[in-house]
Formats: C-alpha cells, sequence, structure tokens
C-alpha cells in the first residue's frame, strides 16, 4: 500500500475506448453528467469539466485531469488460495496465486455530484446496454461497450464477460471499465523536473462511493476503483516542472491478458 498527498500525484481518467465512434454517433463519445443523467457526448463537444474522455491520445488523457485531490491511496496485492493437502502426499499446504488486486482510492473536495451520478445513475435509457427500467437506477461503474448489432456504444451494466467487452476496429482490444493515469511527482519545489513515473490502472471499474458529512454540509468525496489486470509503471516522454504532456499508456488491453 502507497499514501500520496494529493500534492504529490496528478491523475487523469479516461474511458478505456478509443475513438467511440460507430453509425450512429457524431464523433468521439464523451462520458458525461448533464442534467443529473450520465450520457455521451457524440459531437465532440461534451460539457466543460463534468466528462470522462476516451482513451483517444495523450492530449484526450490530459482532457481528463480530476482536480482537487487530497489524498490518493494506492493498494497493490494478490489474491491466493491454500491447495493441499492431496490423498499420498505429504501434508504440506500451498499458496496458488488466484489473480492481481489493485486498488486505487481518491479522497478529493467534493463540489458537484458529478461521481454521485457516475455512481449512483441515473443514466440515459437509449444509452444505456441494458433493459429499458435499468437506466433509472444505474450509473456508469462499469464504463462502455459497443454493441455490434446496433453499430453503436452504449453505458455498459456490468453484465458482460470482460474478454467480450472489445473496441469497435479490434476484437482483441478489451474497454471494460476506466483507466487512471496516476503522474508521480519527484519533488514538490518546482525547481527541476518534478514529474516522475506514470503508473497506469488499466479496466478499473468503479467499487465505491462515499462522502463526508458535518454539520456545514458535505466536505469530501471518496472514490474507488478497481481491477485485476496488471498495471504498467512507465517513464513519460514528456515531461517538465510543470506538466507531463506525452507518454501515457494509451494502448487498448489485449484480452489475452485477462
Amino acid at each position: 500500500m502507497a499514501y500520496f498527498l494529493g500534492r504529490d500525484v496528478d491523475l487523469y481518467v479516461t474511458t478505456e475506448s478509443k475513438l467511440n465512434s460507430g453509425s450512429n454517433d457524431g464523433g468521439v463519445n464523451f462520458l458525461q453528467v448533464a442534467s443529473d443523467v450520465v450520457t455521451f457526448a457524440h459531437d465532440g463537444s461534451p460539457a466543460v469539466g463534468a466528462c470522462i474522455p476516451p482513451l483517444a491520445n495523450d492530449a484526450a488523457v490530459l482532457s481528463g485531469s480530476v482536480s482537487d485531490v487530497t489524498g490518493v491511496d494506492l493498494s497493490i496485492s494478490v489474491s491466493d488460495e491454500d491447495v493441499g493437502p492431496f490423498l499420498g502426499s505429504p501434508q504440506v499446504m500451498q499458496k496458488v496465486e488466484l489473480r492481481k488486486e489493485t486498488t486505487l482510492t481518491i479522497t478529493r473536495k467534493k463540489y458537484n455530484n458529478f461521481w454521485d451520478v457516475i455512481f449512483n445513475g441515473p443514466s440515459t435509457a437509449a444509452e444505456f446496454g441494458a433493459e429499458s427500467h435499468e437506466p433509472s437506477r444505474r450509473g456508469a461503474r462499469f464504463g462502455v461497450e459497443f454493441d455490434s448489432t446496433d453499430d453503436k456504444y452504449y453505458i455498459s451494466d456490468g453484465n458482460t464477460f470482460m474478454k467480450d467487452v472489445t473496441e469497435k476496429s479490434d476484437a482483441d482490444g478489451c474497454t471494460y471499465g476506466y483507466r487512471w493515469h496516476l503522474v508521480l511527482r519527484n519533488s514538490p519545489d518546482g525547481s527541476s523536473a518534478n514529474t516522475g513515473e506514470i503508473f497506469t490502472l488499466r479496466n478499473a471499474v468503479m467499487t465505491g462511493h462515499t462522502v463526508s458529512l458535518n454539520a456545514d454540509g458535505v466536505t469530501e468525496e471518496t472514490l474507488e476503483f478497481s481491477t485485476n489486470v496488471n498495471p504498467i509503471v512507465k517513464t513519460p516522454t514528456n515531461s517538465s516542472a510543470a506538466s507531463v504532456t506525452t507518454g501515457f499508456d494509451v494502448t487498448l488491453t489485449d484480452t489475452d491478458e485477462l
């Protein structure tokens, strides 16, 4: 487990889909909250400050900046199982690794209901990939998915197996969940290039959302995202004391890794 103060890390979030275009879409789909409902911005002009961009390129990642972060808790672990003893074998217990577990917990100042709606809903019925009664009580915890029948992207209801949630133009590219890009900082004084490695969580789903209350109202909110896909750590290709401009991981997760 590693804990970072908000000033020690820059956070960016995108969906796992690169270019969400289809015959019924006007262009790149930004997942947004408009009028307190989760929906898409098909025309490439999302509501400013209230959207999650696609995983198109470095510029798209930078547009998904998450502000007012006070703390980031990064937990990296594995889930294992005791196996044995077996009949006729020595009484030795062994641990077999089942899967990786990476959890990202973000605490930030709350100033709107964006993440409330992403977690709890409602979603736009016409753009939600499930039965008509579901959108009124479900959000976009699982990102987006492509429907080849309608030739269109929908807000995922989480009921499709990860390996089957793939990009329109890439049958081997998994678009399940969200991608978080954590830019770690080396030095807080700004006297030199203070950007370190980029820690990337792939195919992370939103598993928790809480708010803190006091006598004056809501002050902070906590977001939790979890994934079983191996994270990627890399060095940015272009960084300065102010920010990282290029070098984010924008390659879709191959379904063979799931």
